[in-house]
C-alpha cells in the first residue's frame, strides 16, 4: 500500500508514500480514492490532512502507463477515475487541509487544489505541465483551477505548462498560506490540531455554507439561515456560551 492513514484527536491524517516523486499510478489513485471515501465517514473525524512522504508533493501521472491507455482506447475511464478521486476529497464534510512540499506537478497540482486549505512550503512549486505530453489536466483539477484563479489566469498557466513558486501561487489563491520549509509541517499539524479542537458540527457547517454561496448565491438565503438555525440548536453552543460567561475554556462534545 502506497497509502496510509491514522486517525488521532479528532485528526485524520492520510499520507502519500510512494517515492521518489510521489507518482500518481492507475493504483496509487484507486487507493487514495478509497481512503478519502471511507476516512470521512470515521467516528470523531473533524478534520482531514493529506501529507506526502519525502522531498516531493506529488509530480503527477506515471507516464509509462500512457502507451497502455492510448492502445486501450481507455483516457474515458482515466478521466472518470481521477474526478472521482478529487471528488471524494472536495465532498468531505470535514475542512480538509494539504501541506504542499517541493513539486506538485500534473496530476499532483489538481490533487492539491482539491482540499480546502493549501499550506505551501516556501520552496514549493505548482504546474500544470501536461501541454507538453500533448494533453491537459484530466483529475478535476482543470475545473478547480478555474473556480480558484479564473479562466484568464488558469488559461495561462495550463496553455504554458510552467511551474510557478509559492508566492504566486498565494497570489493566485492557489495557496492558502506559506510557511518555511525548515517547520512547515509541524505548522501545518498545528493548524490540523487547532480546527480539531474548535466544536466539529460549526465546522462542517460553516465549509458547507461557504460551498452553498459558491455554487449558488441566489438560493443561499434560506439554506443558509437552515444551517444557521441548526447550530443554534447543538450543545457546542450552549458551551460555548456558558464557558464564556464563566470565564472559562469551553470543553466541546462535537455535537
Amino acid at each position: 500500500m502506497t497509502v496510509d492513514f491514522t486517525v488521532q484527536n479528532g485528526i485524520a491524517k492520510v499520507m502519500l508514500d510512494h517515492p521518489p516523486l510521489n507518482i500518481l499510478s492507475e493504483k496509487v489513485k484507486e487507493e487514495l480514492t478509497n481512503t478519502f471515501r471511507n476516512i470521512t465517514d470515521y467516528s470523531g473525524v473533524r478534520v482531514l490532512l493529506f501529507v506526502a512522504k519525502g522531498d516531493h508533493f506529488c509530480c503527477g501521472a506515471n507516464l509509462k502507463e500512457f502507451p497502455n491507455r492510448i492502445a486501450n482506447k481507455s483516457a474515458g475511464e482515466v478521466w472518470t477515475r481521477g474526478h472521482e478521486m478529487l471528488a471524494e476529497v472536495m465532498n468531505a464534510p470535514q475542512p480538509t487541509i494539504a501541506y504542499i512540499q517541493g513539486n506538485a506537478l500534473g496530476g499532483g497540482a489538481e490533487l492539491a487544489s482539491a482540499f480546502d486549505i493549501r499550506i505551501f512550503s516556501s520552496t514549493a512549486q505548482i504546474g500544470y505541465p501536461e501541454v507538453l505530453r500533448g494533453v491537459f489536466p484530466g483529475n478535476g483539477g482543470l475545473e478547480r483551477l478555474i473556480s480558484l484563479v479564473g479562466p484568464a489566469k488558469a488559461m495561462n498557466l495550463v496553455l504554458t505548462g510552467k511551474p510557478i513558486s509559492a508566492e504566486r501561487a498565494l497570489q493566485l489563491g492557489i495557496a492558502s498560506e506559506i510557511v518555511e520549509s525548515s517547520d512547515g509541517l509541524k505548522k501545518t499539524e498545528e493548524l490540523a490540531q487547532y480546527l480539531a479542537n474548535l466544536p466539529g458540527v460549526a465546522l462542517k457547517a460553516i465549509k458547507k455554507a461557504i460551498n452553498l454561496y459558491a455554487a449558488d448565491s441566489s438560493t443561499f438565503m434560506d439554506k443558509g439561515k437552515e444551517l444557521f438555525y441548526m447550530l443554534h440548536e447543538t450543545e457546542d453552543v450552549k458551551e460555548a456560551v456558558n464557558a464564556f460567561l464563566e470565564k472559562r475554556k469551553a470543553s466541546f462534545l462535537h455535537k
